[in-house]
């Protein structure tokens, strides 16, 4: 009896101890999973029962200078979902069937997906991103548990693929990739902002008085110098010289002479920026500021004014223009000349006379010229990706050199650079800096910046030799010279063409050439500059400057002078340019010159 008892005893005991172990592990755990994993396990249960949801600020507008949109955003709706959510749910594969029916995707992949962000421990994942309308009415009436909808931004452009260079486009998640759209990604994005949303054990959200809101702050709306009309007057343009002359390529450029405004800017081959994807990514960049070319006789105007400014020539001296030899090079002009006075040199664009007016001009002031009209540096333009073209260094400057460099050969130059340097001829000797954005307004409609202008280099040539060249060598080039085909009825205007052989391995192509022309008008008043280039023309009359591209930028200026006089838009030039001084020509080193 007493062992029994005995016995009972220490089965009691035992089993006492035993409940004390499972108590003590059991409030082991308890300790530490709400004391020593607190923290841990806090935030998990936030994670679960609490998501941040981003509120996406909206992008700036873009406009041109009389307000028309050039690019906006719209709200549309995307797919996504919590991997999790369903996996504990154990719908996978269902919610992956109905998703692939419904928007069109693979089901393999959407379960191949799911599985793997599960296995990450992922809460989110994208599904399909900007559905169209069929799709969001066909999922919403599924109500899929775990599948969720966020708005997002989507960039539109109104006018397709006019200027589209030039505003760009944005990727999917709303920043700027190209153009304007690049260069002025900060201030067209704005600050997204974010809300937190508590959630119930079946996923279904609940108001908490402790819900964080930090709203967006929308992108500010950059307004550019173009002016619409301008642009379809350079679209069009540049549109029939494709047509007619098949080329590689075409850059058209308007420019305000005495602001530098760029007015309207176009190229082909161009793109669509609402499908920029359908595109090569060369149609993507700025070639106008981008690509730089040799530009042939179109250069001659620098170098000449330069020579008139040091009366290093007179407009009456007579050059031989027969033949002209300078070590082993034997230079030759398109057409026999004969004998020309300096004036027709230009005129009748003469490479022989020019490589002697170089010559009498001397390296050191050829180079001091050159650099002070812009080349060799970039414009300051602000667009992205802008080349500063290619001038020697003047240690490496040669007899062959000097001869070259006054005909357009031995450098390269960018459209915009060209055409910023003609604006001396038309504003007293004065270079302006080109510009593309005209201001930045805030969403409330507060201007927050406004481009000073004229923004200006300086004073290069003097107004005497501005004049000189404007109203009569170059209005001579028109009316007499290689670009009479541009020559205008109803304005005196004043221009210069080039043909310039493409460099091909080394050597100079006989069939492939750069045709421009560059023109600014009245001469008594110039209210714009026009530029064409056109890159490798392959069928047409003539691949000459005077006949594939002067006609076309006479067509262009005088559209821009119909509606610029019609459309009361006559103003004096900006009283600033009295005080600018003239820019000596020094021949020193420039720190631009590569």
């Amino acid at each position: 009896m007493k062992d029994s008892w005995r016995s009972r005893f220490s089965r009691l005991n035992l089993l006492l101890f035993g409940l004390i172990v499972v108590l003590a592990v059991c409030w082991g755990r308890l300790f530490c999973l709400q004391v020593l994993s607190h923290k841990k396990y806090e935030v998990q249960a936030q994670s679960q029962h609490r998501i941040t949801i981003p509120i996406p600020a909206q992008r700036g507008m873009i406009y041109d200078r009389n307000g028309h949109v050039l690019a906006s955003s719209i709200t549309v709706r995307s797919v996504c979902l919590n991997p999790r959510e369903i996996a504990a749910a154990d719908c996978v594969d269902e919610t992956a069937f109905l998703l692939a029916k419904h928007l069109k995707l693979s089901h393999d992949d959407l379960v191949k997906s799911i599985t793997e962000n599960v296995a990450r421990g992922s809460y989110f994942m994208w599904v399909k991103r900007r559905v169209s309308q069929e799709e969001e009415d066909a999922m919403s009436a599924l109500k899929l548990r775990g599948v969720y909808w966020r708005d997002e931004q989507q960039r539109i452009y109104p006018n397709g693929k006019m200027l589209a260079p030039v505003i760009g486009f944005t990727g999917i998640d709303q920043h700027g990739l190209a153009g304007t759209e690049l260069s002025f990604d900060a201030t067209l994005a704005g600050a997204d902002g974010s809300r937190q949303e508590a959630r119930d054990g079946n996923s279904q959200p609940i108001f908490t008085p402790e819900s964080v809101y930090n709203p967006a702050a929308n992108g500010n709306n950059v307004v550019l110098t173009i002016d619409l009309n301008i642009q379809d007057f350079l679209e069009t343009a540049v549109d029939r010289c494709q047509q007619q002359y098949a080329p590689k390529g075409v850059i058209g450029v308007v420019l305000d002479p005495h602001t530098g405004e760029v007015l309207a800017l176009a190229e082909r081959p161009t793109f669509d920026p609402n499908d920029y994807d359908a595109y090569p990514s060369s149609t993507w960049k700025v070639r106008a500021v981008t690509d730089p070319f040799e530009p042939g006789s179109m250069f001659k105007p620098f170098v000449f004014s330069g020579a008139l400014d040091e009366n290093a020539v007179r407009l009456d001296d007579m050059f031989n223009c027969s033949t002209f030899r300078i070590g082993k090079r034997t230079l030759h002009d398109a057409h026999m000349n004969g004998s020309l006075t300096a004036r027709y040199i230009v005129v009748k664009s003469s490479n022989i006379g020019m490589a002697q007016i170089g010559l009498r001009l001397g390296i050191p002031k050829t180079f001091a010229y050159v650099t002070s009209f812009g080349f060799g540096q970039k414009t300051g333009i602000e667009l992205s990706s802008e080349s500063p073209g290619r001038v020697q260094p003047l240690r490496k400057w040669s007899g062959y050199t000097i001869t070259s460099v006054p005909m357009g050969h031995e450098i390269s130059v960018t459209a915009m650079q060209v055409a910023a340097g003609f604006s001396a001829f038309a504003n007293n000797g004065v270079v302006v800096k080109p510009h593309i954005l005209r201001g930045v307004i805030a969403p409330n409609g507060a201007v927050l910046q406004r481009t000073m202008l004229p923004d200006v280099r300086g004073r290069i040539i003097t107004p005497g030799t501005a004049d000189v060249m404007l109203t009569d060598v170059l209005h001579k080039v028109v009316k007499e010279g290689t670009g009479r085909l541009a020559d205008l009825e109803d304005y005196e205007i004043a221009g210069k063409t080039g043909t310039a052989q493409k460099l091909v391995d080394g050597a100079y192509s006989h069939n492939k050439y750069v045709s421009s022309f560059v023109c600014t008008g009245p001469i008594e008043d110039p209210r714009a500059i026009v530029l064409i280039v056109v890159d490798e023309p392959t069928r047409g009359a003539s691949f000459f400057g005077g006949t594939a591209a002067a006609p076309y930028a006479s067509e262009v200026l005088k559209a821009t002078l119909d509606y610029m006089y019609i459309d009361g838009r006559r103003r004096a030039k900006p009283a600033e340019y009295a005080s600018v001084e003239h820019v000596p020509a020094t021949g020193e080193e420039s720190d631009y010159a590569p």
